[in-house]
């Protein structure tokens, strides 16, 4: 068994992979045995702050926020970056480019809920913009709706882990 890194990438620059990568943690805390998995989280917008609304929905949720500084993809790229061996796209479509970045092996797979396009921002939106807690409810709800797709991720890697690989001795 060895660490795999799962990397969440969320666009729309509002911190959905931060939302992913909380109850990715949670999943594992709630695992019977501990599981030796790395979660991490991105966006697609380089100059992005993770949504208060975003936040404050986590917290009600009883996810862990210690982790809220949203982390441009790019910085998975470089040399010395944290190895990632799965990338979940929430929402759109990673470009080529960056899948490219990320290395050979990395298993990407895109996610998608009706849910994502509610708690977007528009291109200058404020918060008055909207319902009170129209999107506080609609962050709730995309929590709701992740838990599941995140806990069979989990499963997945767990069983990859399962996976008898050769020794060295039976190798050379």
């Amino acid at each position: 068994m060895f660490d795999r890194g799962i990397l969440f990438v969320g666009s729309g620059g509002v911190g959905v992979g931060l939302l992913a990568e909380a109850l990715a943690l949670d999943a594992i805390k709630r695992l019977p045995e501990p599981m030796p998995v790395r979660v991490y989280s991105a966006t697609l917008n380089e100059s992005a702050e993770a949504d208060p609304v975003l936040l404050r929905a986590m917290r009600r949720l009883n996810l862990d926020t210690s982790a809220s500084a949203l982390k441009p993809l790019a910085l998975y790229g470089f040399a010395g970056a944290p190895r990632v061996d799965h990338v979940i796209a929430l929402g759109t479509a990673l470009p080529p480019a960056q899948k490219l970045a990320l290395g050979d092996g990395v298993d990407f797979r895109q996610w998608s809920f009706n849910e994502l396009k509610a708690v977007e921002k528009a291109p200058g939106e404020t918060e008055g913009d909207r319902a009170p807690g129209s999107r506080y409810l609609s962050y709730v709800s995309l929590a709701e709706s992740l838990r599941q797709p995140i806990r069979t991720l989990m499963q997945d890697v767990t069983r990859l882990d399962g996976i008898d690989e050769p020794s060295l001795a039976e190798t050379g």
